[in-house]
């Protein structure tokens, strides 16, 4: 008997948890979720303990005087630097040392008194990751613009598409800049554009390296009709199976796209505007 309660629980505890995946999915970097977290995976005390680390180990000490003496951390600092890391969703510090030490001799000239505990609340409130990606090599500063003249040929493209509808419904879009609007509380996101039809992101990582996520619409043929759905569908399929497959990747919505396009456009941040029909 004990065995049946307990396999009843396990069942019931199975569903609960997917219903709650569904209802609040957590994973930032590969779910589109409508729900915004009070604050991103990087604003905590561990980051401001990372910056602080680096300034001092730069040279730069409590009343925030820039020296020359740098100062050399033992074993057990770089461990618990590297343990902040990880807390703070990165899997690598590369890159980092050399935006806090940047961002922070930049701000000095515009604060004299800055000291690292304001600049560190201050770091930990602007932080994006698209900030790194002036630090990157010069084989992946080439791989980003590409990037970024890819997801700007898709965006084009599909306003293009939305100007040959009738429907002021089908020809709504939505964009958002998230490196201009930290407190949405997302790090990896940089910019959004969504339509009914479907949606664009482009993101980055935490080593700076820039990537496109795609969701379509299920419905799109119903709502643009099999012509326009194909082509629609073709050109995003030559982009994951081209030469930019490793940079594009389809995202799972894990809501109805309709009712999800209709939440977003509530979100405050996002822009809401419509394509003008073409005349043609």
């Amino acid at each position: 008997m004990t065995w049946i309660i307990n396999l009843k629980v396990k069942v019931m505890g199975n569903a609960y948890y997917k219903l709650h995946d569904w209802l609040f999915p957590i994973d930032k970097n590969r779910r589109d979720i409508v729900t915004i977290p009070p604050y991103n995976y990087i604003n905590s005390m561990p980051f401001q303990k990372i910056v602080l680390d680096f300034l001092a180990w730069n040279g730069i000490d409590k009343k925030g005087n820039i020296t020359s003496k740098r100062v050399y951390s033992t074993r057990i600092e770089i461990l618990e630097n590297r343990t902040a890391l990880a807390r703070c969703g990165f899997s690598t510090g590369k890159y980092i040392e050399k935006l806090v030490v940047s961002e922070f001799l930049e701000m000095k000239k515009e604060i004299p008194n800055l000291n690292p505990v304001m600049f560190a609340h201050f770091l930990d409130d602007s932080y994006h990751n698209s900030k790194l990606t002036k630090f990157t090599t010069l084989g992946v500063q080439k791989s980003n613009q590409t990037t970024r003249e890819c997801y700007d040929s898709l965006k084009f493209f599909l306003i293009e598409i939305q100007s040959l509808l009738e429907t002021e419904y089908l020809r709504t879009q939505i964009e958002c800049n998230h490196t201009e609007t930290p407190n949405l509380g997302n790090c990896f996101r940089c910019e959004e554009f969504i339509t009914p039809l479907a949606k664009i992101g482009l993101n980055s990582d935490e080593t700076g390296q820039f990537s496109i996520n795609y969701f379509i619409n299920p419905h799109l043929k119903e709502l643009v009709g099999d012509s326009l759905g194909e082509i629609l569908e073709k050109k995003f399929d030559e982009l994951v199976y081209g030469e930019m497959k490793d940079f594009v990747k389809i995202t799972p919505l894990n809501r109805r796209y309709d009712k999800w396009f209709k939440e977003i456009r509530t979100i405050p941040n996002y822009k809401v505007t419509v394509t003008e029909q073409n005349s043609l």
